[in-house]
């Protein structure tokens, strides 16, 4: 039974020598039977960059609701928390009412921020997760730069600061660290692991919109306009990760390099838009120039960019090559799965599109989403609960 909320008690998470903690934050005694109703596992959503995302929890939302594919989780019996960001320029609430509490600050990602600071972030979430509700076990999903950010967590997960480079210091991601916080599980929707020529627009469009009109099309390079003034203003994740020449070539110490061997062990799904072509709607059979087919996007990511995958024999310029370092993806249990889907409502909305073509709004690509997590918490037999707190 959860105790009443006149009960009040120290959320503990273990420290180390590079975490000793001055106070951690107050949690209800009794909140972690919350946890312990699904054997400590719970799903994390970490939406795209740019924009605020406020946190939300299985039993709790702001007054608009959640985005269609994490209800649907929720729906499934799976609890669901969303990892709270911060812009550029807004607050995580911003633009909503009605929210639940935010956690604290350092909890919270910054979307327009590099993965490797991201990461450490949301991986201070799961330690407030854990030191709150007591959830030790965490199945990420990250639509678009989202999914490069969970990849990041569990890279900040596996490779922590060595011991005796940090001063003592109260920290969730340390305490997640020494309570044994796991991450088996990543699943990403239309990310752009590899960059994509959207961005070198956001980043420059005097150099690159003319390159990207006649190697992507006019349409997309309309479309991907849009993200000028958004990056400008908001950001659009990290340009210096997205633009294509940060996938182009072997750099030793680029942050894909730095990925080799982070996902070992965990099971990766790559869920993909393929909607477009030269035009959105196209034809898959449409050839461009040597008769071979053009390559597809969701009108801002190339596919094979969302899937990982080495860019066709005829790349177009930019990028022109790609490279994936040997041990980034382990291709012996990834699973890739494309639906004729646009990257998000932005897409749909520019170009005159139905909703539901947008990978957050597409039904069989939700249910395909909650498929593949309900499956993982069903073969460990995790029960389809969510939890309420009394």
């Amino acid at each position: 039974m959860i105790a009443s909320p006149t009960a009040i008690a120290h959320a503990t998470p273990a420290l180390s020598e590079r975490a000793a903690a001055s106070e951690p934050a107050n949690a209800r005694a009794g909140d972690q039977a919350l946890g312990a109703a699904t054997s400590g596992r719970a799903v994390v959503v970490i939406e795209g960059g740019g924009s605020p995302h406020a946190y939300t929890t299985p039993w709790d939302a702001c007054d608009k609701g959640r985005p269609m594919y994490v209800q649907s989780m929720i729906d499934a019996g799976l609890p669901v928390f969303t990892a709270p960001g911060f812009g550029n320029v807004f607050g995580s609430t911003f633009g909503k009412t009605g929210c639940p509490p935010q956690p604290p600050l350092e909890v919270q990602w910054n979307t327009s921020g590099y993965p490797t600071q991201t990461g450490q972030a949301v991986l201070g979430f799961l330690g407030y997760l854990q030191a709150t509700y007591g959830y030790r076990t965490f199945d990420l999903v990250g639509y678009s730069y989202g999914g490069l950010v969970a990849r990041a967590t569990v890279a900040a997960l596996k490779k922590p600061p060595a011991a005796g480079t940090m001063a003592p210091a109260f920290s969730y991601a340390q305490g997640a660290i020494d309570a044994g916080v796991s991450i088996p599980s990543v699943t990403t929707l239309n990310t752009p692991h590899l960059g994509g020529p959207a961005y070198d627009i956001a980043a420059d469009p005097a150099v690159y919109l003319t390159p990207v009109t006649k190697a992507w099309g006019r349409q997309f390079a309309k479309s991907s306009m849009s993200l000028v003034d958004f990056a400008r203003l908001m950001g659009a994740g990290s340009t210096q990760v997205l633009v294509t020449s940060a996938h182009a070539k072997p750099k030793p110490d680029s942050w894909d390099s730095l990925q080799v061997g982070m996902l070992d062990d965990v099971a990766l799904t790559l869920i993909a838009g393929d909607y477009c072509g030269r035009t959105c709607g196209d034809s898959r059979a449409a050839s461009g120039s040597g008769g071979s087919a053009f390559p597809r996007t969701d009108g801002t990511v190339p596919l094979y960019s969302q899937l990982m995958l080495p860019c066709p024999k005829i790349c177009p310029t930019p990028p022109g090559s790609v490279y994936i370092p040997p041990g980034m993806v382990p291709e012996s249990t990834v699973v890739r799965k494309t639906f004729p889907t646009v990257h998000s409502s932005f897409v749909t909305d520019g170009l005159g599109l139905p909703a539901s073509l947008s990978v957050s709004q597409n039904p069989a690509a939700i249910a395909y989403l909650v498929s593949t997590v309900a499956a993982k918490w069903q073969a460990a037999g995790i029960p389809l609960v969510t939890p309420q707190p009394s």
